[in-house]
C-alpha cells in the first residue's frame, strides 16, 4: 500500500509525536455521525488523514463497504458503538471530551430520529453520555484540585517571602518559623492538606515546607544548614526590642495563636511562644532542620504526618 494511504493506528509513530492527532479523530468521528441521513458522513468523503486513522482506529479499512452497504442503519449503529469505545479508550484531553459530549448530547436530544434505531443502540447512546458526564465532572473536579494545588503553593510563596523580607524580624527565629507556619496552616495550603490528606501532593507540600523553612532558620541564625546551635541563645532569642517594632503585639499575638498547644504534644512551638522560657522543654543545641521538621509535624499534626 502507498504510505500516504496506510491506515494509522494508535501506536503509529505519527500519534505518538502529535498526540494530538488521536483527539480531533475523536471528535471529527463523533461530529460525523449524521442520523438523519443514517449514515456516517465521512463514509462519504473518504479522503486524507482522516480516513487513514479511521480505518487503523476501527479496523474498518479492508470491511467497510460491505458493512455499511449491507445496511445503513446498521452503519450508523456500528460508528455509534464505535463512538463508546473510541471515546473511552482514546479521547483523554478536556477539550476532546468536551467536543465529544457536545455532540453526544445533540445526539440523545434528537429523540425522533433515534426512535429508527434499536433499543440497544439508544441504551448504548444514553450509557455513553452518561459515562461522559461524569468524566466531565471528574475534569471539573481535577481543574478545581489543580488551582487549589497553585493556590498552596502561592500562599507557601508568600509566607516564606515575607518571613525573608523581614516582616517577622522582631521575633527569634523559631517564633518566626512558628508564625510562618501557621500563616500556612490558616491559609490554602492548609486547606489542601486537610481537602487531601496523607495524598502524595499534600506530602510534597508538607516537605516543601520543612526544607524552606530549614533554610531560612540557618540563614537567620547566620549558620549553616549542617550546624547545630543553641537553641535558648540562638534559636529563641529575639532581637533587642525596638521601640514601634511591634515585638510585643507580634509575640502576644503568637500566643494566642498557640493556645491550643501544650508542653507535652508542642514542646517547640511552646518554646516558641514564650518570651523567656523558664524551664526548656526541648533540646539545649539543635540544628535548623530539627526545628523546622518538628515545628511542621507539631503545627500540622491534625492535617499531615511524617514529614
Amino acid at each position: 500500500m502507498n504510505a500516504h494511504t496506510d491506515p494509522i493506528t494508535p501506536d503509529a509513530p505519527i500519534c505518538q509525536i502529535l498526540s494530538s492527532l488521536p483527539e480531533k479523530f475523536v471528535v471529527d468521528f463523533a461530529n460525523g455521525i449524521d442520523i438523519a441521513r443514517d449514515d456516517l458522513r465521512v463514509q462519504r468523503e473518504r479522503t486524507g488523514v482522516f480516513a487513514r486513522l479511521y480505518d487503523g482506529f476501527t479496523g474498518q479499512g479492508a470491511r467497510r463497504n460491505a458493512a455499511i452497504q449491507a445496511s445503513l442503519a446498521d452503519g450508523v449503529e456500528a460508528s455509534l458503538k464505535w463512538l463508546c469505545e473510541l471515546s473511552e479508550s482514546v479521547a483523554q484531553s478536556n477539550w476532546a471530551i468536551t467536543q465529544v459530549n457536545d455532540r453526544v448530547t445533540a445526539l440523545t436530544g434528537n429523540v425522533a430520529q433515534l426512535a429508527h434505531y434499536s433499543a440497544d443502540t439508544r441504551v448504548q447512546l444514553q450509557e455513553l453520555a452518561d459515562r461522559l458526564d461524569a468524566r466531565m465532572q471528574g475534569m471539573a473536579q481535577e481543574i478545581a484540585r489543580i488551582d487549589f494545588i497553585q493556590k498552596a503553593q502561592l500562599n507557601m510563596d508568600a509566607t516564606f517571602d515575607k518571613w525573608a523580607a523581614g516582616r517577622f524580624v522582631a521575633l527569634s527565629p523559631a517564633a518566626r518559623c512558628y508564625a510562618s507556619l501557621e500563616e500556612l496552616r490558616w491559609g490554602a495550603l492548609g486547606d489542601y492538606c486537610r481537602n487531601y490528606p496523607g495524598q502524595r501532593q499534600s506530602r510534597d507540600f508538607m516537605q516543601m515546607v520543612v526544607d524552606r523553612a530549614t533554610r531560612q532558620l540557618a540563614t537567620d541564625a547566620g549558620i549553616g544548614l549542617q550546624t547545630s546551635a543553641e537553641m535558648a541563645t540562638v534559636w529563641l532569642t529575639a532581637p533587642p526590642v525596638r521601640s514601634g517594632n511591634g515585638s510585643a503585639d507580634l509575640q502576644q499575638a503568637l500566643d494566642y495563636l498557640a493556645d491550643r498547644m501544650d508542653t507535652d504534644t508542642a514542646p517547640f512551638v511552646n518554646s516558641a511562644t514564650q518570651q523567656r522560657p523558664a524551664n526548656l522543654t526541648v533540646p539545649l543545641i539543635a540544628q535548623a532542620r530539627r526545628i523546622a521538621g518538628t515545628m511542621t509535624q507539631e503545627v500540622f499534626s491534625l492535617e499531615v504526618i511524617d514529614v
